[in-house]
């Protein structure tokens, strides 16, 4: 059985707007894992880790993987001149969650997901048991927090300055067929160290076709201000958790888990860091390990 095999795409609906998920279904129903994808990326992605959880559990364990708005095959309306901040993203994952009716949940996230995971375990306290956080996006020193915000401020709300986003703004967007654009992603930019299997799973999730072309359904626009409406403060949700938590970092330099973060969390008792070799595609480059630390880490119970 393949990966895309174990996996169906299920279709879930928020005030009358269509959004789309992967769903591994387990011999049982209790205790899914939730998890949610990176900025610019979608569920579909992840298929190699998602399937090699799902079997480190024997099937037991069912798994959800959700396209926020504007990502993969979710159909929601994606305007960037309307998103404001990640809290957006939280919002309707929770209402995702809700109508699931799941008595309890473990969260799982890669970079921007991660943040969406530990802002929905702050919320939902009594519900999540774990929250696996990979590669997050985690800013924690409070004087360096305040001077982002100035600084995004004083752009007037264009933070264009961005490297991630000026880089989204410029990724091009339009081929003939899929095998045109994993010709493209293979070996460029972010995509260097991701399997091509990977990059494959990713643009057949996050491709949709119209006029005869092939578009990424994260349109450029929409992920360039994905990054730009980051949430700089999401240390304020790792206060308020009281679940175990697992942060997974790679030893390479990212801007997206600075050493005060580190420092600051690694003094808490419920929270374990770990570093491996490895980018901020860590869960991408790795399967293999990245897939055994959770399943060792949710296994625990």
């Amino acid at each position: 059985m393949t990966d895309k095999d174990k996996a169906s795409r299920e279709e879930f609906f928020l005030n009358g707007e269509s959004f789309s998920y992967l769903f591994f279904k387990g011999s049982t129903l209790l205790n899914p894992i939730i998890f949610f994808h990176a900025t610019g990326l979608n569920s579909a992605t992840y298929l190699k880790l998602l399937s090699k959880i799902f079997d480190s559990f024997d099937g037991k364990r069912s798994i959800y993987a959700f396209d926020q708005r504007g990502h993969g095959l979710s159909k929601a309306e994606a305007d960037y001149k309307k998103l404001k901040s990640w809290g957006q993203f939280s919002k309707e994952a929770i209402s995702f969650l809700n109508s699931l009716g799941h008595g309890s949940i473990d969260l799982m996230g890669h970079s921007m997901g991660g943040i969406v995971a530990s802002e929905i375990a702050s919320q939902l306290k009594f519900k999540v048991r774990n929250l696996v956080m990979l590669e997050p996006v985690l800013y924690y020193a409070p004087e360096d927090v305040m001077k982002l915000k100035i600084k995004k401020l004083l752009q007037f709300g264009d933070y264009s300055a961005s490297d991630k986003s000026s880089s989204a703004k410029q990724r091009r967007n339009n081929f003939d067929s899929l095998k045109q654009a994993i010709e493209h992603f293979t070996g460029r930019a972010m995509f260097v160290s991701w399997p091509e299997e990977s990059i494959k799973n990713y643009l057949e999730g996050g491709l949709v076709q119209r006029e005869g072309s092939f578009f990424l359904s994260c349109d450029p626009a929409w992920e360039a201000k994905t990054f730009e409406t980051v949430t700089f403060d999401t240390y304020k949700f790792l206060k308020r958790l009281t679940c175990p938590v697992l942060i997974i970092r790679g030893d390479k330099e990212t801007s997206t888990f600075t050493e005060e973060a580190k420092k600051a969390l690694s003094k808490k008792d419920k929270i374990l860091i770990e570093e491996h070799k490895g980018s901020h595609f860590l869960p991408i480059e790795n399967v293999e390990l990245i897939s055994s630390r959770v399943f060792n880490f949710l296994n625990k119970d």
